[in-house]
């Protein structure tokens, strides 16, 4: 039986050994589910180390002799960075575990490899292209003028829809047949006329045989799409659904490859990533393998749904906890629990430096409008008290961060910008459009504290000029970012050393508002660049050349810019950023900043909507969509820091629940 696997002690304390610090050991709820190896879920609270746990699961099956009949370890996450994570922390200490028949990578990559690019083979007897959304969005961006059998005026209308529509239609598979919808998975697209900017009392639809032939070329365009192989990720999954559908055999051949399936943060999988896996893996309880789901419900913001009104995460009959959590001390413990959708209990552990637990009271910081703009520095001025008198540690590893949920400026709608009117988005959607490699880094540049979204946007631009100079990987498809990866550590190993300096000095570049530098210096690098595939940089010369005039005058200056979304007040550094971005993070001090997100479940604010967790209620199990999502996000921000938790409210809300406030849980602070 997969379950009664032994794990010795000496096997404890090799693991002990590899990913703890010295003279720490696992407890006893940690070596229950290291022990484990059958089905199960395994919901685990903030700062549990439920990562480390998995790591210590994953180093004693690789000592394992190999298992009868070549089966192989799935462990799957949703970012590349989760896969990196377990890569560089264990990928050293394991003979096995990243080879065959073993698989380590993202979801996406899974279903890729062992499903869309199979049954696509097997389809148009030729591999895709490229399955990436960046190629695809721009091979999709630039429809046919015409398609033969449709009139003029047909084709007209068809691509008046299609531009207005890009960026939602998609393929699924339902009830065994492929239909349009709107995303991947959503409603059935109606092909109806664009409004534009056609006043109500102006617009008239197309009558029911013109809204056919749009829907008949919109159709044998995506179809024209699929078959020259320029699939999105979306198309992947609508490929992996086809094949399970249509071959029985695909599902039971995947349980027999793989002994063991290990999904990290199940909960920030999307609905039909969950059905994907859960269909081969449990298959309704008939798989033998040993399926494990890793996560925390209620963190689940990242799914997808916009209100996350729908559980489709069901507990299964195996279900352990992990409720120590060795981030949180015993009061924001206590605090964070009441706001879990899903109820778990969390036994805060956090420690000082000398062994003694976290004990600072939570503060609700109330302004009006007249002191919202400073309620992020008289956070930092709390932060500086309490350092000075020793209960907090300020160093240069200290994280305070503010953080808040929405962000577009809107009139009477308090949203992060209005705590911080310098607040800049990351990559904002429609500013700048992609046509030549300066407003490629002139989207860059508007990232946020972070070299991540600077760093794909270059690399997505190399990608574009070698698929303009038709450069292709070994295996004749257009370079992705794995592939391109591969190809120059294998083939070009001291020009890949190269290639990551220079991504290091242009993202530096980028980030210190040096845009014109940057841009001149991947000018000048790219032909050798192109020369390691054979190519020159020539028909890529009107995308590489294009000047700065679709580039914001911000971004074309080279004078250094003052570090975008960070506040220095007292000597301490917050940086501001959404709920989203910190998630997964530890802050020694965190400030949740409340803001307006629509207008229902029983308010457009999280402490109107959760006034009675901020009084100390659980919540109800019948409760609004809405409250469930402010739930969500009061949650994760809440379980960031280690010491100190701040929360701003607006005098008007808090005046209407003060009376019930506990301030043995919270102490109270007036701007």
């Amino acid at each position: 039986m997969l379950a009664d696997l032994s794990v010795s002690p000496d096997d404890f304390a090799y693991a002990e050994r590899t990913l703890l610090p010295a003279g720490e050991s696992f407890d006893e709820e940690r070596r229950r589910f290291i022990r484990n190896m059958g089905t199960l879920d395994l919901l685990a609270v903030p700062g549990s180390g439920k990562t480390t746990a998995l790591l210590a699961k994953l180093l004693i099956l690789d000592r394992q002799p190999p298992r009868r009949n070549g089966a192989g370890i799935l462990v799957i996450s949703h970012t590349n960075a989760a896969i990196d994570e377990i890569r560089n922390r264990i990928g050293p200490h394991c003979t096995q575990l990243f080879r065959y028949p073993n698989f380590v990578g993202t979801i996406q990559r899974f279903v890729d490899e062992f499903l869309a690019i199979p049954y696509y083979i097997s389809w148009y007897r030729k591999a895709p292209m490229s399955i990436d959304d960046t190629v695809h969005d721009r091979r999709f961006a630039d429809p046919p003028f015409r398609i033969k059998a449709f009139t003029d005026r047909e084709n007209k209308n068809a691509r008046w829809f299609l531009k207005a529509n890009m960026k939602r239609l998609r393929w699924s598979w339902v009830d065994d047949k492929a239909v349009l919808t709107d995303g991947y998975g959503g409603k059935t697209i109606e092909f109806r006329k664009p409004r534009g900017n056609t006043k109500p009392q102006n617009y008239s639809d197309w009558n029911a045989s013109e809204r056919a032939r749009v829907g008949a070329w919109v159709r044998a365009f995506k179809l024209v799409m699929l078959k020259a192989g320029y699939l999105s990720y979306d198309d992947a999954y609508f490929l992996a659904l086809v094949a399970l559908s249509k071959n029985g055999l695909l599902k039971l051949l995947l349980q027999k490859r793989f002994a063991f399936a290990f999904v990290d943060e199940m909960q920030d999988m999307e609905r039909h990533q969950y059905e994907l896996l859960e269909g081969i893996f449990f298959d309704a309880g008939a798989s033998q393998v040993g399926y494990q789901r890793i996560g925390d419900k209620n963190q689940s913001i990242f799914d997808g749904r916009p209100s996350a009104a729908t559980e489709f995460w069901r507990n299964r009959e195996v279900t352990l906890e992990l409720n120590g959590s060795y981030r949180l001390g015993p009061m924001l413990a206590g605090v964070v629990s009441t706001f879990a959708v899903s109820p778990i209990r969390i036994d805060g552990r956090g420690t000082n430096c000398d062994g003694s637990s976290v004990m600072i009271k939570p503060r609700i910081m109330v302004y009006s409008d007249a002191t919202r703009p400073v309620v992020i520095q008289r956070f930092a001025s709390i932060v500086r008290e309490l350092a000075n008198a020793n209960l907090l540690p300020l160093t240069e590893k200290t994280r305070c961060k503010a953080v808040g949920w929405t962000t577009k400026a809107e009139a009477n709608k308090t949203r992060l910008s209005d705590y911080y009117p310098q607040y800049a988005r990351g990559t904002p959607r429609g500013r700048v459009e992609r046509t030549t490699l300066a407003s490629d880094l002139a989207i860059s540049a508007m990232s946020v504290n972070s070299f991540g979204p600077i760093e794909k946007s270059i690399v997505d631009a190399l990608l574009w000029v070698l698929q303009l100079e038709n450069a292709k990987d070994p295996a004749g498809r257009p370079f992705v970012r794995q592939s391109l990866r591969e190809f120059m550590m294998n083939e070009h190993p001291n020009e890949w050393q190269s290639y990551q300096t220079n991504i290091y000095r242009w993202c530096l570049r980028i980030a210190e508002g040096k845009l014109g530098e940057a841009l001149q210096d991947i000018r000048q690098q790219l032909p050798a660049f192109c020369s390691q595939f054979g190519r020159n940089v020539e028909a890529s010369k009107n995308f590489v050349f294009g000047g700065l005039e679709d580039v914001p005058a911000a971004f074309e200056t080279t004078s250094p810019q003052v570090e975008r979304n960070v506040l220095t007040h007292d000597g301490v550094r917050v940086e501001v950023a959404t709920v989203h971005r910190v998630k997964g993070e530890t802050h020694t001090a965190t400030l949740y900043l409340e803001t307006f997100y629509e207008k229902c479940g029983g308010g457009s604010y999280e402490s109107e909507r959760l006034a009675s967790q901020f009084q100390g209620q659980p919540l109800n199990d019948k409760m609004h969509d809405l409250v469930r999502q402010s739930a969500k996000m009061i949650y994760v921000g809440f379980s960031r820091p280690t010491h100190l938790l701040c929360f701003a409210m607006h005098e008007s809300r808090f005046e209407k629940i003060e009376a019930h406030i506990c301030l043995n849980t919270w102490d109270i602070v007036r701007l």
